[in-house]
């Protein structure tokens, strides 16, 4: 099967309020000060993009057992990447992430960390995901939106998923999950897989559905 495939870019996040795109903006926090980059984002599902956070540490003498131990949850967006945590200043570190974001509704980031000395603390990026055109678009119509690194077939099946552990089965094609998107577990809905072959076994691309859009080609082997 032949399929017109194209690069992924990289789209800057539509900033809620006209906000500048690279301003910091602060969040409120005790003993570590809590940055983004946004206020707040809202933007398609399957859009692409980069969050920054930094942390300007407020004590000299940090009590946490590992100075940069902070802690990160997320809901309806998909990590692709990230950096190491840098210093970039004086008590001040910076971490970006490469995200895909994956579920229409409301989700966020947040970060967060427990001191003996402060207490708990965290701050949260709100992020609004959308219906619109693009990738995800692409994709429930029967295309592979991505061009990948080396030449493989991209093979697509689609029926309503079944879940064994992390073993996932559309229709008579099975795959096992690099990791468990927790909108798949008991979805009833039909859903679109895209794989390849490898060894004889198969491997997934991407799983897209009307509600999410999950993103396997960055484990391309």
């Amino acid at each position: 099967m032949k399929t017109k495939r194209r690069r992924a870019k990289l789209i800057t996040f539509s900033l809620v309020l006209g906000l500048l795109a690279m301003i910091m903006i602060s969040l409120p926090s005790l003993a570590c000060e809590f940055t983004f980059n946004y206020e707040r984002i809202e933007a398609p599902i399957g859009t692409v993009g980069e969050i920054g956070v930094r942390v300007e540490k407020n004590h000299r003498n940090c009590t946490m057992d590992d100075p940069l131990d902070y802690q990160f949850d997320r809901k309806g967006i998909q990590i692709l990447g990230e950096t190491d945590w840098q210093e970039i200043g004086a008590q001040l570190y910076e971490k970006w992430f490469q995200v895909s974001l994956s579920s229409i509704g409301e989700g966020f980031l947040k970060i967060s960390r427990d001191c003996s000395k402060e207490g708990y603390g965290e701050a949260v990026l709100p992020i609004t995901i959308t219906k619109g055109e693009g990738d995800w678009q692409l994709a429930l119509k029967g295309e592979y939106p991505y061009e990948l690194q080396s030449k493989i077939e991209v093979e697509k099946t689609f029926a309503q998923p079944f879940l064994n552990n992390d073993v996932l089965k559309v229709g008579k094609v099975e795959v096992k999950l690099p990791f468990l998107p927790q909108e798949l577990v008991e979805y009833k809905k039909r859903i679109e897989l895209y794989y390849y072959t490898f060894e004889e076994k198969a491997l997934p691309l991407l799983v897209v559905s009307s509600d999410f859009f999950y993103r396997f080609d960055q484990y391309e082997k």
